[in-house]
């Protein structure tokens, strides 16, 4: 053969083998990609998944932060609505007319014992009167003295003994009403 036709065959030959080897690479870079993309796939449809994951927890979250700031808005608003309630039932209590009020303290009177001394309000001045005192500590036959100084409190009755308080001051009873009237009183003005 001759040196041209060598030249030809190894040419040839080369040329065969690159486009063997081109085909081949041209084959697995689409291998490659192929399998790139099935990835970039997989992992988009797993991120898209955990980014939607996530953002219903957030949503979930918020939601739930603002049913408890709804609530503790409508407590408030509740106890609110509360206070004004107990606060002008006391108001009415301290404006009764001077006869009903006079049961009450007498009432409050009834829970004295022997040797108290009956502290009284400005308010009780001209209600709670020391012929009042005698009359009450003559039916329970025991021994009552009204203090000549005026509580500092307004409405109601301080019964003491012994440096022991008894506190029938209209706040107080207010205060002990309240907590015991609150949740029916809630459930009759909110239902």
């Amino acid at each position: 053969m001759s040196k041209e036709a060598i030249i030809e065959k190894i040419l040839s030959d080369a040329d065969v083998q690159a486009r063997t080897t081109v085909e081949e690479a041209e084959k697995k870079a689409d291998e490659i990609l192929a399998l790139a993309a099935e990835q970039c796939k997989s992992y988009l449809a797993k991120s898209k998944s955990e980014t939607d994951r996530a953002v219903k927890e957030v949503a979930e979250r918020a939601e739930t932060v603002a049913e408890l700031d709804a609530r503790k808005m409508l407590l408030r608003a509740k106890s609110a609505v509360l206070d004004e309630v107990f606060a002008l039932a006391l108001e009415k209590a301290r404006a009764l007319d001077k006869a009903t009020y006079k049961k009450i303290i007498v009432g409050m009177l009834n829970f004295a014992e022997n040797g108290d001394k009956v502290t009284v309000s400005a308010r009780e001045k001209g209600i709670v009167t020391k012929k009042l005192v005698d009359d009450v500590a003559k039916a329970k036959g025991i021994k009552l003295t009204l203090n000549d100084k005026e509580g500092d409190f307004d409405g109601g009755i301080i019964l003491t003994s012994d440096g022991i308080d008894k506190n029938f001051t209209l706040d107080v009873e207010f205060a002990l009403l309240r907590d015991a009237a609150e949740a029916e009183t809630a459930k009759k003005i909110f239902g």
